[in-house]
């Protein structure tokens, strides 16, 4: 049996007091925040049919590690702090954080051309496409031609080929923010192999994962499946993307808007194949863990999410020339430093994001605390957040995806850290 190396590093779980099926800890001051997650966790559903984490890390220290209900209701497996969400849209974050380690090495830079490390990629008219234009979606390569199936997205190094005789979108929408969900992760995962000649998977563990000790993972190994959570959807989930049930490359093929261009690009981007199936247990197909599907097949705990984001959350704010942890300042001041917006007209939803397409996202009630916060956050309740002004990494994780954003308790975090800060404040002036 294989053993992941990662969480062979990792220190192993501790026994935890239980409050109202959540179990965990909370440090001073973050009672309210584990008020909030019961809050969320009971709304989702029973226990036994859904679970949920959270974790927070403050300036190294975890703050927050709460954790509720069942990761897998076919085999009851419990939730426990170590088990692995398999975090969908949000792996796009976590694969960029790859891209930007490669950068900070030297080893590309984001505004040369894909082609001047992948010769092939500039087939059909992509010789201009930059690293900066696949991390942000403004490739104008949102979706694919050819017809794919569920089965084919597992083979990152066939998706590459395919995608050096792809042509730019032609639909006028492809001008701004289109989002893809599975093409920028190939056309990265693709550079880095071309660049480093690792593999994505093997890359993130040996320079990422593994020193920090990250339980994030792009591919599990066996002895990971039972730590696996098992994914499902609420009633209104998979309709907040377009053609969830039907639509493909080919011009009206399954889709009810035969005939109509922005049909057939929803069918190339959103249905060839869905990311979100009818049947979500693909994703909990043993097939499904091993492969390495960079855009959306990201693992991690809450533990892991919440760490990652606490040591770019410090490396943001940290003195010029002064050590870091994963990303030197310069590389950091550069990647989140506003570069797109806008509407995506398939989604319906506004997104922002920084020249090194890490997502921007807004500061909300508490300037003091989010302001230049950095991300994800997606549908579906997964959520993870870099408060740099905070010294922050906050993550939600949970197997049920929802129709709304989930970041209510989040907000409740972002509540606790800044009383927080505030009655730091204080004392620092009454001294």
């Amino acid at each position: 049996m294989t053993t992941s190396p990662v969480r062979q590093v990792l220190p192993r779980p501790r026994t935890r007091p239980t409050t109202a099926d959540v179990h965990g800890t909370t440090a001073p001051g973050f009672a309210s925040v584990r008020h909030s997650f019961e809050r969320a966790c009971r709304d989702a559903g029973p226990a036994g049919s859904q679970g949920a984490a959270l974790a927070v890390v403050r300036h190294g220290e975890t703050v927050v590690d709460l954790w509720h209900g069942t990761a897998d209701p076919v085999t009851g497996t419990p939730w426990t702090g170590d088990t692995l969400e398999p975090v969908l849209t949000g792996s796009h974050g976590i694969l960029a954080t790859a891209v930007l380690l490669l950068a900070d090495m030297g080893a590309l830079a984001l505004d040369r051309p894909v082609a001047d490390y992948w010769p092939e990629f500039a087939m059909c008219g992509k010789g201009a496409v930059t690293l900066r234009d696949v991390l942000t979606f403004t490739a104008r390569l949102p979706g694919m031609a050819a017809d794919l199936g569920q089965r084919d997205v597992e083979n990152p190094r066939m998706m590459a080929a395919l995608l050096e005789l792809h042509s730019p979108e032609d639909d006028p929408r492809a001008d701004g923010v289109l989002h893809g969900p599975w093409t920028a992760g190939w056309i990265a995962a693709e550079v880095i192999r071309r660049v480093d000649g690792r593999d994505l998977d093997l890359f993130f563990l040996e320079e990422i994962a593994g020193p920090l000790g990250l339980d994030i993972h792009f591919g599990l190994v066996p002895d990971q499946l039972p730590y696996t959570a098992r994914i499902s959807y609420d009633a209104g989930f998979r309709a907040r993307f377009p053609a969830p049930d039907g639509g493909t490359g080919r011009s009206g093929a399954g889709d009810s808007g035969a005939g109509d261009s922005g049909a057939d690009l929803s069918g190339r981007v959103w249905n060839n194949p869905s990311p979100f199936p009818s049947d979500a247990g693909v994703w909990s197909e043993s097939r499904r863990r091993y492969a390495v599907i960079p855009s959306l097949g990201a693992y991690a705990s809450a533990r892991g999410l919440a760490r990652l984001q606490g040591i770019l959350a410090a490396d943001a704010v940290r003195a010029p020339g002064e050590e870091p942890l994963l990303l030197s300042r310069r590389t950091l001041d550069q990647a989140r430093s506003f570069w797109v917006e806008g509407l995506d007209p398939l989604l319906g939803r506004i997104s922002a994001y920084g020249e090194g397409g890490l997502q921007l996202l807004d500061e909300g009630l508490h300037p003091d605390v989010r302001s230049g916060a950095f991300g994800h956050q997606g549908p579906g309740g997964i959520a993870y957040q870099a408060w740099p002004q905070a010294g922050t990494g906050a993550a939600l994780v949970r197997s049920r995806l929802t129709a709304g954003p989930g970041a209510q308790v989040l907000d409740e975090v972002a509540n606790a850290v800044a009383d927080s800060v505030a009655v730091a404040r204080s004392l620092r002036t009454t001294a």
